[in-house]
């Protein structure tokens, strides 16, 4: 609480008023914090995606597919042992007969090891199975 300087109303006294400056430093403070830590909170593990010019667009809920570049995987952002992959999806391949696959794999991943997940998910029988990337941005733009 700050105290002013009497005034001709007060006849000598002096009038309390609010410092606002510690109530707006620490809103910024707690702003900035927010600003910092909301980026790095993410469901999932962190992949990084390899990039493309075009992105090609289609219609309905893709099977997310996510291959880290520490080896774990995951199917709909739930973690999948290492060797229970295939069974998984065949699983779900008989409840959706004509979902598609999105396979999101970490660009840092020889691509051998995507290729194997990649024909997995085709002869498991999925019709539509997409390889998920960024946009690269053009040179010179």
């Amino acid at each position: 609480m700050g105290m002013s300087a009497p005034s001709k109303r007060s006849k000598g006294l002096p009038s309390p008023e609010m410092n606002i400056t510690p109530l707006v430093d620490v809103v910024l403070v707690l702003l900035i914090i927010f600003m910092v830590v909301t980026p790095a909170i993410s469901e999932g593990e962190a992949v990084e995606l390899p990039e493309i010019l075009n992105v090609e667009k289609k219609k309905g809920e893709p099977l997310e597919v996510t291959i880290a570049a520490n080896g774990a995987t995951l199917v709909a952002k739930q973690p999948i042992a290492e060797g229970q992959l295939e069974a998984a999806m065949q699983k779900l391949f008989a409840e959706d007969p004509e979902r598609r696959v999105l396979l999101n794999a970490d660009s840092k991943l020889p691509y051998s090891d995507v290729r194997k997940t990649f024909k997995l998910m085709q002869e498991i029988g999925f019709k539509g199975v997409s390889l998920k990337v960024l946009q690269k941005k053009k040179e010179g733009v």
